[in-house]
């Protein structure tokens, strides 16, 4: 079992470090499209749909990373007056509640919009570019696959914590 958190943290770690790059293709696409449109009086109609792409990679790809970090927003009003297991209970609880019924869901459906774009060969109608749509919508699958199992791999030590009373590590 520990084998298996380590893998899941540790695809996510890499995935997040990854998706710490297209923060700069991100950055340089805007700036390119902001260059070719004003400087040169040159829009196009590729950079748009690109960089709208490209932010959707950087954000679902970082969800799992930053979950491994515990870096999502929450409201401390409550958490900070309980012990570390009191918390770890609230976590657990709202995690089988809130967590993997949202996130679950998305992830089937991400599934199942990313098979139809692949059969279907659905592209993008935003401009007369007509982009292919299935390549990020895989993306996003993957990432809302990857948040999913990383919410997983949160359960497990959070439960663990729970009831050994310590955290749980990898041997």
């Amino acid at each position: 079992m520990n084998k298996i958190i380590k893998k899941i943290d540790d695809i996510n770690e890499k995935t997040g470090r990854f998706a710490k790059w297209i923060t700069y293709a991100f950055v340089a696409l805007i700036c390119a499209e902001v260059f070719m449109r004003y400087a040169l009086n040159r829009p196009t109609i590729q950079l748009p749909v690109i960089v709208t792409m490209t932010t959707a990679a950087m954000y679902v790809l970082s969800f799992g990373y930053i979950f491994l970090h515990d870096g999502h927003v929450r409201i401390d009003v409550v958490t900070r007056l309980l012990s570390p297991r009191g918390r770890a209970i609230m976590d657990a609880v709202f995690g089988l509640l809130f967590f993997f019924p949202v996130i679950g869901s998305l992830t089937i459906q991400g599934a199942w919009w990313t098979w139809f774009a692949w059969a279907t060969g659905e592209t993008d109608k935003q401009t007369f570019w007509y982009a292919p749509i299935a390549p990020i919508r895989t993306v996003v699958f993957i990432g809302l696959l990857l948040f999913l199992l990383q919410g997983i791999s949160v359960f497990i030590k959070k439960f663990y914590f729970i009831v050994k009373g310590k955290e749980l590590t990898y041997d």
